[in-house]
């Protein structure tokens, strides 16, 4: 038989190549590994298609090549192209990586804003696609030069959570990127904004009636919320507590990361000023530098004009690490460096949100972390702090009448969580939403852990940062 003749002919009877053997041998054996991995049998419905691609021939494959018009045949090898390729980045963001580029300062000077990180997900252990029909590339809407056109993603089918098997559980001081909790309910017009924040204060009529101002409400699979990065600061299980930005676990103080931030008031001598040079060589970003000219700060702090002179000091507020502090406060022009105390400019809303809640991001707690299996007594004190954990994140239906509690229509007065959860916090402290505001991270809302920034560009000059490039995370922090 001819080779022409051997291609031309379709069946098992068809001989195969020494080539042919291989690439087939080993994508079946990649499958069946895969199948393990999954402890699924579905991904060994693919090992019928690859012994008709390498072998059998049933299907026609590659039928667009026999299409006499060139146009429409040149149109066809390119859609070919495009949906292999984006069922390969199917399969690599939803089981291996995923692109994320970081767009806020929360964890500054670790992650800086403007990088572009390489998101391992097999290292805590990929998460079955719950919404598996979505188009890669994009996290919840389809976007081009800034329009939205549609959602990214069907709403059906919808898998339950499930994780397959990872090479570590998350472990304390970790940084973490997990789909935002409270992303679960979005105003169109207002997406960067808590909906659940914009209700406590406007309230849910405000909200659903004023589409002009707020757009549609709409839900979000977990899946397809938006994505955050932070350092895991609290484990399952563990009990949490902030004193003076102190954080302790379990009655013990942790150490803070080397690169924690808080924010301060850079006072300087009278007359005096700091030039815009020495900010940048400090690494202080334009848009975290402020020079506050309100007299009732100037009042608050105790300054007054020089006796002699009658120049007056101005006042900076800015993040800054110990190591920039010191930097500055060696500085003759500075008079004095003091942080700003976390209700300064008016009272900070914390998780539960309540007029209430006396915590602020300063000191807050104590707060338990649920564990898988935990136990806990629902009391009319810790209802707000672990309702949304039973109603929305475990799925039950949960409400309170009569000062008593009733779990999917029974009256309970304690519940056991079926799932593990994590605080997570970011370094640069003062200018984080992290989970003193929004709560717990669910366990099904984990996505991964960085493992390098492969890319990195200042927000505000522009500039490549060529010395982050390729840069694995782990050694942040360890120059």
């Amino acid at each position: 038989m001819s080779e022409n003749e051997n291609k031309e002919k379709r069946g098992f009877g068809r001989k195969m190549s020494a080539s042919d053997i291989t690439k087939c041998t080993i994508w079946v054996i990649l499958v069946l590994l895969f199948a393990f991995w999954m402890q699924s049998f579905v991904p060994l419905l693919a090992v019928p298609f690859v012994v008709d691609l390498y072998w059998s021939h049933f299907i026609k494959w590659d039928w667009w090549k026999c299409i006499k018009n060139g146009f429409l045949r040149g149109v066809m090898s390119w859609v070919d192209a495009i949906v292999f390729a984006l069922c390969a980045v199917w399969v690599l963001q939803s089981f291996f990586f995923q692109n994320f580029k970081i767009p806020t300062t929360s964890l500054e000077k670790t992650m800086l804003a403007g990088d572009y990180l390489l998101v391992s997900k097999y290292h805590y252990g990929p998460r079955i696609p719950m919404t598996p029909f979505y188009l890669p590339l994009f996290q919840h809407t389809i976007s081009i030069g800034g329009v939205d056109f549609c959602k990214s993603y069907l709403d059906e089918p919808k898998l339950p959570y499930r994780r397959m098997k990872g090479l570590k559980d998350v472990e304390r001081y970790d940084i973490v990127v997990f789909n935002y909790p409270n992303g679960d309910t979005v105003a169109t017009k207002h997406q960067d904004d808590d909906y659940y924040r914009l209700k406590f204060h406007y309230g849910v009529k405000a909200l659903h009636t004023n589409k002009s101002q707020y757009g549609d409400i709409i839900y979000r699979p977990v899946d397809r919320r938006e994505n955050y990065v932070k350092r895991c600061v609290g484990l399952p299980g563990d009990e949490l507590k902030i004193v003076g930005d102190a954080v302790y676990i379990n009655g013990a103080k942790i150490d803070d990361p080397r690169y924690v931030q808080h924010n301060y008031f850079i006072i300087t001598q009278p007359g005096s000023m700091i030039a815009e040079r020495t900010w940048k060589n400090l690494g202080v970003y334009n848009s975290d530098l402020y020079e506050i000219s309100n007299p009732q700060v100037s009042l608050a702090l105790g300054l007054e004009p020089d006796s002699i002179t009658g120049q007056t000091s101005k006042i900076y507020m800015s993040p800054l690490t110990a190591e920039m502090k010191s930097k500055l406060s060696q500085l003759k022009s500075v008079k004095e460096i003091t942080q700003v105390p976390a209700e300064f400019f008016g009272k900070d809303y914390v998780y539960p949100l309540s007029e209430n809640n006396e915590w602020t991001r300063s000191d807050y707690g104590p707060i338990f972390i649920p564990n898988q299996g935990s136990t806990i007594p629902l009391t009319p004190e810790n209802i707000a702090i672990y309702e949304r954990c039973i109603r929305v994140y475990e799925g039950n239906d949960f409400t309170i009448e009569d000062g008593k509690c009733y779990l999917n229509g029974k009256p309970v007065t304690e519940y056991t969580f079926k799932m593990n959860y994590y605080w997570m916090m970011g370094d640069n402290r003062d200018n984080s939403a992290d989970s003193r505001y929004w709560g717990f991270v669910p366990e099904d809302h984990v996505v991964g852990t960085p493992i390098m920034v492969w890319m990195s560009i200042d927000n505000e000059s522009g500039e490549w940062r060529k010395d982050r490039f390729f840069k694995r995370v782990s050694s942040i922090g360890k120059e």
